[in-house]
């Protein structure tokens, strides 16, 4: 994963009595799915990197990056298809940074900003989180539209697909 990326979220993290976590890489992930009146498709990334600043037993903040090229399909030709969709070259990582966090019991509100094709757009997501002594798991799901971040919509027999994509995150973190 790019140092220089998980080094900012590092240091955009307050660093005074906190406890940092990181990602379980074996048991996070992100999945996007899409349609097309042909065909649905997913993708999914389980490459993720991110960090979650701990204070007062309480998740203060989350950041997450993931590598465009490292989504999935399954189907090498629409993987291709959509790299070049989303300019990975030019734009390669998937980033998400939060700005707040409300609690309440086992749900979590985050404000943050998602950064992907090279636009920030600040969301607002409700994720459920289960938390025990040495793992935090966290789940959401949310849809974005593509026409947000820029992205020209590929389209097929002169159809484009759908332009509102839904996500979906299964972040597993462990104390570094």
């Amino acid at each position: 994963m790019n140092k220089t990326l998980l080094f900012t979220l590092l240091i955009s993290f307050n660093l005074c009595s906190q406890e940092l976590w990181k990602t379980d890489l074996d048991n996070s992930s992100i999945e996007y799915s899409g349609s097309h009146f042909i065909h649905n498709w997913s993708a999914q990334n389980n490459k993720i990197s991110g960090l979650l600043n701990i204070k007062n037993s309480l998740i203060e903040n989350i950041g997450v990056i993931a590598k465009v090229e490292d989504f999935n399909s399954g189907n090498s030709s629409l993987d291709s298809n959509a790299m070049g969709a989303v300019e990975a070259l030019r734009f390669p990582n998937v980033i998400f940074r939060s700005n707040s966090i409300q609690h309440n019991g086992e749900t979590i509100y985050i404000a943050g900003s998602l950064e992907f094709h090279g636009i920030k757009k600040e969301i607002e997501i409700e994720a459920e989180i289960e938390d025990t002594e040495d793992l935090i798991k966290i789940y959401t799901t949310f849809k974005v539209k593509l026409s947000d971040f820029e992205i020209k919509r590929p389209s097929l027999f002169l159809k484009k697909i759908e332009d509102e994509i839904a996500v979906e995150i299964n972040l597993t973190f462990s104390p570094s």
